[in-house]
C-alpha cells in the first residue's frame, strides 16, 4: 500500500509542477511574442537611414566648357544641372529653385542664376542674393582629371 500512496504523491507533485510551469510559461511566451511583434512594427515605422551614395559621372571636356562657358545636363533623377565656369573654378548647380521648385536660368551676362517665378536671384555659387528663396541652390562636387575630362559626383536614386 505504501508504494501506491507514493506514486499518487509523485503524480500530484508533477501536476503541481505542470500547473506552475503553465502559469509561468504562458505569460512569458505571450510577452516575448508580442514584444517581437512590437519590435518589428517599430522597425517598419522607423527604418534605418541608409547613407547617401554618389556616382562619379563624366559630363564633358574642359575644351567644351571653355568654348561655351556652361553646360546643361541631367542628374540621375532627371533634374537639370548647370555646369558653370567661374573665377573660382567649375561649379555644378541644380536649376530647381528652393522656393517653389521653379526652373532657374543661368544668365552668363549677369553672372547669376535667375528664377522668373518670384524674381529670385542667386549668385554664381548658388547662394540667395534676393527674392523669396529660403535656401541656396543644391550644389554638386566637380572634378577635372589629367586628361581635361570633367566629372560630377551625382547622388544615386534609390
Amino acid at each position: 500500500m505504501k508504494l501506491f500512496k507514493k506514486s499518487k504523491e509523485v503524480s500530484a507533485k508533477s501536476v503541481n509542477r505542470k500547473a506552475f510551469l503553465n502559469k509561468i510559461m504562458m505569460p512569458l511566451s505571450l510577452v516575448l511574442s508580442y514584444g517581437t511583434g512590437v519590435l518589428y512594427g517599430l522597425r517598419y515605422l522607423m527604418p534605418k537611414k541608409k547613407p547617401e551614395r554618389f556616382r562619379r559621372v563624366y559630363i564633358t571636356s574642359m575644351k567644351t566648357i571653355e568654348k561655351e562657358g556652361s553646360k546643361v545636363f541631367n542628374d540621375l533623377s532627371g533634374g537639370e544641372v548647370v555646369l558653370v565656369k567661374s573665377e573660382d573654378g567649375l561649379k555644378a548647380i541644380s536649376t530647381r529653385c528652393t522656393h517653389l521648385g521653379c526652373k532657374v536660368f543661368w544668365e552668363p551676362q549677369n553672372n547669376r542664376f535667375f528664377c522668373p517665378c518670384h524674381i529670385g536671384i542667386f549668385d554664381v555659387n548658388g547662394n540667395v542674393m534676393s527674392g523669396p528663396p529660403p535656401a541656396p541652390l543644391p550644389k554638386y562636387d566637380v572634378e577635372v582629371d589629367e586628361n581635361e575630362n570633367v566629372f560630377v559626383s551625382l547622388r544615386e536614386v534609390t
